[in-house]
């Protein structure tokens, strides 16, 4: 298992790398093609894995949404219809003849950062990715958090307000419903039309130039972005006592717009603040992680969990 091929799958993309000695050495993406379907997508991973068969030993398979990592079935992607019960990991050795290694994407993103990224040789950490939704990944005391049924760390889906917005999960008041980008980007239009304030978009990445560029309306955004993110970390020290959170995903970009705020509210909030050894760190390894996390489970074959 030297050489791994690690696909993260996103609605959007398939990004791709062949990885070894934890150096991604070849790369690439694809366009997913969501709406044509599950098959359409496995097949197309499946030529891409037998053209470079020769020069890999193994696959690991990142993909959002509620997976079995032990079984290698993914239920309900949230970004891919139609893949309600999907053994992809079955399929995928049957038709590649590669063992095959899946897991959630936010998993493969705390294992890439725990491993080569920002958390390397820490022992209890919560990664975080921030993007259309809020996914999750949890290492507690150097093992990675599955659960049960392996559906731990869906912490995108923690209540902080029962009486909030509705969530694409169906549930009132989640924490994605404050945090995930197409939540944030509907609340940020309302919020600019009582100034009169009109945009092109209302994409975290245009709010981000405007607040640097000394927008008041977009640094207060940014601010209730800092505070609902701070919400729920909050939650999540009390229960699990992390030494750093690890946030990545695209709206991260944006680190330094909000995270003066969260860290505000953490203080005023934590029990025992200035005795614990708490850490927030963006991302080190950007759109690497997942891949890099893929490849250390699929490297490890299971002895992370």
């Amino acid at each position: 298992m030297a050489r791994i091929l690690s696909f993260d799958i996103g609605g959007t993309n398939i990004k791709f790398g062949v990885v070894e000695d934890g150096k991604i050495i070849d790369r690439g993406s694809l366009p997913t093609h969501a709406e044509d379907g599950k098959d359409s997508v496995i097949s197309r991973l499946v030529n891409l894995i037998n053209e470079k068969g020769n020069v890999i030993d193994g696959i690991g398979l990142a993909v959002a949404g509620l997976v079995d990592h032990e079984k290698g079935i993914v239920y309900e992607p949230p970004n891919l219809p139609g893949w309600s019960e999907v053994p992809i990991k079955e399929i995928i050795e049957h038709k590649t003849g590669k063992p095959t290694f899946v897991l959630n994407d936010a998993n493969a993103f705390v294992l890439g950062e725990w491993q080569f990224g920002v958390a390397k040789n820490e022992a209890n950490i919560i990664g975080i990715t921030l993007g259309t939704g809020v996914g999750g990944g949890i290492i507690a005391n150097r093992k990675l958090l599955l659960g049960s049924v392996h559906f731990a760390a869906e912490i995108g889906h923690m209540v902080i307000d029962p009486s909030g917005p509705v969530c694409n999960c169906g549930q009132r008041g989640c924490w994605e419903a404050y945090l995930g980008s197409a939540y944030f980007s509907k609340r940020a239009k309302r919020f600019f039309q009582r100034y009169g304030i009109t945009l092109e978009e209302f994409s975290p990445k245009e709010l981000s130039e405007l607040a640097k560029q000394g927008s008041e309306p977009a640094k207060l955004l940014w601010e209730e972005f800092g505070y609902y993110l701070a919400i729920g970390l909050v939650n999540l020290i009390h229960i699990f006592d992390p030494d750093v959170f690890v946030i990545g995903g695209g709206v991260s970009n944006a680190f330094e717009l909000f995270i003066g705020h969260t860290e505000k509210i953490l203080k005023e909030r934590i029990m025992g603040y200035s005795r614990r050894k708490l850490k927030i760190k963006k991302s080190s390894l950007g759109d690497d992680s997942a891949l890099l996390g893929a490849y250390y489970f699929a490297h490890e074959e299971g002895k992370v969990w």
